[in-house]
């Protein structure tokens, strides 16, 4: 990468994007040993399902720090940020079914039927989000810049709000009642387009070593307290520990939201203003390089998990603590996926496969 693009690129956000991108490996590696990552049925196999499930919503923050507002025509961005994404979901939907057909042996005409309204493969659901979050983006960045900066902040308090409704589904409200309130998909993935892109444009309001704490203790208590909460006092309501984690480790959860806007402001306030390739080569190198990637190690991760990286490790790496088995298979996932990805950016055709 020559130098002038190394300077147009935003250093904390290629981290968060490699940090959203390894998460997102990290939450999958459970089903090695369960079904579903919701399915750990310990103390230790709630802690890694509610540190790593913000993943992907890391993503949105992303999108909406980096896109928001719009400044070109409509119809340019769409071809430009549709192009990116759509034939490359293509590619591996085909690729994904080809893999459920001949190897998972797991194929239903459902699965091709279905393709227009549910990924073939469950990991493919964001980029299904993420196309239709571009075809609104330009109308959305019109409301944005009619209501402001104090109409975007009421926006996300009702956003952050109605994340507290599902936590409610014992005390106040039927298990099966939580999913149907009023608020249940206010903003929904756009209050993390949106929560990205106040945070990145004007940051936490007053976060100065004088008030950091009292953002710290905010964020604390949706990280750590609403998850005591929901097992301590909703325990006492007949609800089952998958229904628990499912609330917890929801996209849309205090939980969660709390812990991507820690984890964006950290990385924000320390990671480098600009790439310096005399001070720190290493970084400057990598990652621009591993945020590049990141689309196609997302896009190809599950197909290298099973028929690589699980069938290889098993033998020693299944025998550990399925806590050690899901960090040193993530990591290993990540690395084939990073191998895969630069072998394929190698074919002429690239960007329909992994994007740019």
């Amino acid at each position: 990468m020559n130098e002038a693009r190394l300077q147009r690129r935003i250093p904390y956000l290629d981290i968060l994007r490699v940090i959203a991108c390894l998460l997102v490996i990290l939450i999958h590696t459970p089903i090695r040993q369960y079904d579903t990552y919701y399915n750990t049925p310990s103390l230790a196999g709630a802690v890694y399902t509610v540190l790593v499930a913000v993943n992907c919503n890391l993503f949105f923050m992303i999108t909406g720090a980096l896109l928001l507002p719009v400044k070109m025509p409509g119809k340019r961005f769409l071809r430009r940020r549709l192009r990116v994404v759509l034939f490359p979901l293509i590619v591996w939907t085909v690729v994904y079914l080809l893999e459920h057909a001949f190897l998972l042996h797991n194929f239903t005409p459902r699965l091709l039927t279905s393709i227009l309204f549910h990924p073939v493969e469950g990991l493919l659901w964001y980029v299904y989000v993420l196309l239709v979050i571009y075809v609104t983006l330009p109308l959305v960045s019109r409301c944005i810049e009619a209501i402001g900066k104090r109409g975007v902040e009421v926006v996300l308090v009702l956003w952050v709000l109605s994340s507290f409704i599902p936590y409610q589904h014992g005390v106040f409200m039927e298990a099966s009642q939580y999913s149907h309130n009023m608020f249940g998909a206010y903003a929904n993935y756009y209050g993390y387009v949106l929560l990205g892109y106040y945070l990145h444009h004007y940051g936490l309001p007053v976060f100065t070593r004088e008030h950091g704490w009292k953002w710290a203790l905010l964020l604390l208590f949706g990280i750590v307290a609403m998850p005591l909460f929901e097992f301590l006092v909703q325990g006492r309501f007949g609800i089952t520990w998958q229904q628990h984690l499912d609330t917890i480790t929801n996209d849309i959860s205090v939980n969660n939201i709390a812990m991507a806007t820690l984890l964006f402001v950290v990385v924000q306030r320390f990671a480098p203003k600009q790439y310096n390739r005399a001070v720190h080569p290493a970084a400057a190198t990598w990652w621009p390089l591993l945020s590049r990637f990141t689309f196609g190690i997302y896009l190809s991760q599950m197909i290298v998990l099973r028929q690589i990286v699980w069938p290889l490790t098993q033998s020693w790496l299944g025998q550990t603590h399925w806590v050690v088995d899901c960090l040193v298979s993530g990591v290993l996932a990540f690395i084939v996926c990073f191998a895969l990805v630069m072998m394929l950016r190698l074919l002429p055709f690239r960007k329909y496969i992994v994007g740019r």
